[in-house]
């Protein structure tokens, strides 16, 4: 595979695909195998699948902009919710909501704590940003969360870039990305949702990806999620716009999904992996494991799209898109936290996802 060919955020979905066909090809994947019959069968079931529109009381607001801009902060800092001492913390983040005095964990606390901070404003500012990433006011915020300090940093590299190029408004950094025919894209020669958030403004706050010796994978994680969440929210909306290009999304590979489709026998761990991850032993971020788990999880989502929409269009029903597919399998890994016997998300601290 030549990587003479520039990874742009147009191409950047099919170069992760690329790059793992490459991986097989040279029988060089060592820690994950793609089952592909496990996910023609799948695909031959035609599940019933659905984009939710995250009209979610307590979690997110009513007013659509809102919403939107909430989901865009949120997603600057929507990483790393596993804790590193399972057995005394138990496997994800927790926090005491302090409105209500219940247990909220991982991006659920984030969205809720989110809401609680901004309500219904229809934007946020970069100013407010900055005051969040205050240490004081991050750690009322999120008390506790994994990888603290980076977030805030996170925050700060953010507001910076909005300030510099969108006047400090997330909300006019969304509709930034609204083309002439009032639609959200994701890619619009240098406009799109993604081609914004991944321009050198926002210092590589929102960069992601995976190497394997000469193999690129850019997954840009959540770029990719937050279009994905402001169009099912836009589906119920007369104020939203829709993302008009939203099959050009490229996959969103957590620590969930990988989760979900091991135990469905999608992707298949090496036994060396599997102890590794079964263990709860950490993983080193852009390290091999990581990579080939990402890398296979994006494959088999893909693969498991595009033969699911083949089976579909013969029975003329309309395709699906990333958003139903990712939805169904994040919801499935959620699910999996209750049976951790059955198959453990992998541990790797990162920023990324």
């Amino acid at each position: 595979m030549s990587e003479s060919i520039k990874i742009t955020p147009e191409n950047a979905p099919r170069h992760v695909i690329e790059s793992w066909n490459e991986l097989e090809k040279r029988g060089d994947n060592q820690f994950v195998t793609v089952n592909y019959d496990v996910l023609d069968t799948l695909a031959e079931q035609n599940p019933d699948l659905e984009q939710p529109d995250w009209r979610i009381p307590g979690m997110h607001p009513q007013n659509d902009w809102a919403f939107a801009t909430q989901i865009d902060l949120a997603d600057t800092i929507n990483y790393m919710f596993l804790n590193r001492d399972i057995k005394k913390d138990g496997e994800g983040w927790t926090m005491t909501d302090p409105e209500n005095g219940k247990i909220i964990s991982g991006s659920n606390a984030l969205m809720v704590r989110t809401y609680q901070h901004f309500g219904e404003a229809e934007d946020i500012t970069a100013d407010q940003i900055e005051a969040l990433a205050d240490e004081h006011n991050f750690a009322k915020f999120l008390p506790g969360i994994p990888m603290a300090e980076s977030r805030r940093e996170q925050f700060v590299k953010y507001a910076q870039g909005l300030r510099n190029v969108y006047g400090g408004s997330i909300r006019n950094l969304i509709e930034a990305s609204i083309d002439e025919k009032g639609d959200l894209r994701l890619i619009n020669n240098g406009r799109g949702m993604i081609e914004r958030r991944l321009d050198e403004e926002f210092e590589g706050v929102f960069t992601d990806d995976n190497t394997i010796n000469d193999l690129v994978f850019p997954h840009n994680k959540r770029v990719n999620l937050t279009p994905i969440l402001i169009d099912g929210r836009a589906q119920t909306s007369t104020t939203l716009p829709r993302v008009s290009d939203l099959h050009k999304s490229g996959a969103v590979p957590d620590y969930r999904i990988p989760q979900a489709q091991r135990a469905t026998g999608e992707i298949i761990y090496m036994p060396a992996l599997a102890e590794t991850v079964d263990s709860w032993t950490p993983i080193e971020a852009n390290s091999r494991k990581e990579a080939e788990i990402r890398g296979a999880c994006a494959k088999a989502v893909f693969y498991l799209l595009e033969k699911t929409n083949e089976v579909r269009a013969n029975l003329n029903q309309a395709p699906y898109n990333m958003a139903h597919i990712d939805f169904w399998k994040w919801q499935m890994g959620r699910e999996l936290k209750k049976t951790s016997d059955v198959s453990l998300p992998h541990f790797t601290e990162t920023t990324a996802y």
